[in-house]
């Protein structure tokens, strides 16, 4: 006799598949977090979803084989359901390639946690604060490739420093001819639900959506489509609240977001190691001139990595956590602290589609990666 949480655990299988892990726990935790997202049934199609998105009769056909008695109307309301809800990515994602609608699954992060924008329960936070910790970070940073990574705040950035088009977002953003859009940031929301206050700042619509990932943002009724000096001006305020900035770990990036430390499962994940820096990519790390310092300490309340101590009355930065995002630099009114950029600097994939494909190189593996995507181009479940 099947158990009533067995349709639970095939689909944690399936996303566990996926280029971000999503492991099996002891206390069953993952399979809490799937319960707010689908019901029995919406899991049963779900399990029957790809990694790589797929049209609407594919997967309908892939339902009927299965005895699954479906409309493809019914398909579609539910998949859209399951979309607007979090669950799944779709719709609007896929749409503006031209080739009717598709659907596929999503990873929990970056995927479903943060498809719970504006609609999240305290109980889901709750859920996903306890799965983070006790397991999901490990993966999360657990290979080579990170989802993200750490650039330099615009007011950090000296003409010295000669830092590339793709670490000034400013710039990027300035040049993009595309769709632009900010939506509110899920883990200060996920703060505020449990009643955990961000010291840094009251701004929560600081997440920002380009391109493909900008017109799936808005198509589910999230966010707002922002011009390049709107974009630019929300910018400037998250600077000068202190901010990371951390946009998709990709030349031509399709998100940017903007973290603090007391709030960012990001950088409070990463603060869970004895040498974040490790763990992340970034091509910058800070120093202090120890003639300039005055140990005022500002660089230190400001650091969301804490980063920073006074020793004998001189900041100093301990690089095994310091990230290079350049916020201590902003916060030295008497410019004490500069950035420098590593001998080996961090060159990321050219676009959100090559970033992936490396995860799942370095996850899988060559032989692997090739099976499971040969099997989703020839209609089948991989």
């Amino acid at each position: 006799m099947m158990n009533k949480d067995d349709i639970y655990r095939k689909l944690q299988h399936e996303i566990n598949k996926m280029p971000i892990a999503y492991p099996k726990t002891d206390t069953g935790i993952e399979i809490k977090l799937l319960k707010h997202l689908f019901s029995p049934a919406e899991a049963e199609i779900a399990v029957n979803l790809n990694m790589l998105p797929e049209t609407l009769p594919r997967i309908h056909a892939r339902l009927k084989k299965k005895g699954f008695t479906i409309t493809i109307e019914e398909l579609e309301n539910t998949l859209d359901r399951l979309v607007k809800k979090g669950a799944l990515l779709g719709g609007g994602l896929f749409e503006s390639k031209g080739k009717g609608k598709k659907y596929s699954l999503s990873m929990m992060a970056i995927g479903m946690m943060e498809g719970q924008v504006d609609q999240l329960s305290r109980e889901f936070a709750e859920d996903f604060h306890q799965y983070f910790k006790d397991t999901f970070h490990k993966n999360f940073y657990g290979l080579k490739t990170a989802q993200m990574r750490t650039i330099p705040i615009n007011k950090s950035i000296t003409p010295e420093l000669r830092v590339e088009p793709y670490n000034d977002i400013k710039s990027y953003i300035s040049n993009l001819n595309d769709d632009i859009t900010v939506f509110n940031c899920v883990c200060r929301q996920m703060a505020d639900v449990t009643d955990n206050k961000c010291r840094y700042s009251d701004l929560r619509e600081v997440c920002f959506a380009f391109r493909d990932v900008a017109r799936f943002v808005l198509s589910k009724g999230v966010g707002r489509a922002l011009t390049k000096e709107e974009a630019l001006a929300i910018l400037d305020r998250a600077e000068e609240a202190g901010f990371i900035l951390q946009p998709e770990n990709a030349r031509e990036p399709q998100f940017l977001c903007c973290c603090c430390g007391d709030c960012c499962h990001v950088l409070k994940g990463l603060k869970m190691f004895p040498r974040p820096a490790e763990h992340f990519q970034t091509s910058y790390y800070a120093v202090v001139d120890e003639s300039l310092c005055k140990g005022c300490k500002k660089c230190v309340k400001k650091c969301g990595m804490e980063a920073i101590s006074i020793r004998d009355k001189i900041a100093v930065i301990d690089l095994d956590r310091c990230l290079g995002c350049g916020v201590c630099i902003t916060a030295c009114a008497n410019k004490a602290n500069t950035l420098k950029k590593k001998v080996k600097k961090h060159v990321p994939p050219k676009t959100h589609d090559a970033l992936y494909q490396k995860i799942m190189l370095e996850r899988f593996g060559i032989v692997d990666t090739l099976k499971t995507v040969s099997k989703i181009l020839l209609g089948k479940k991989a």
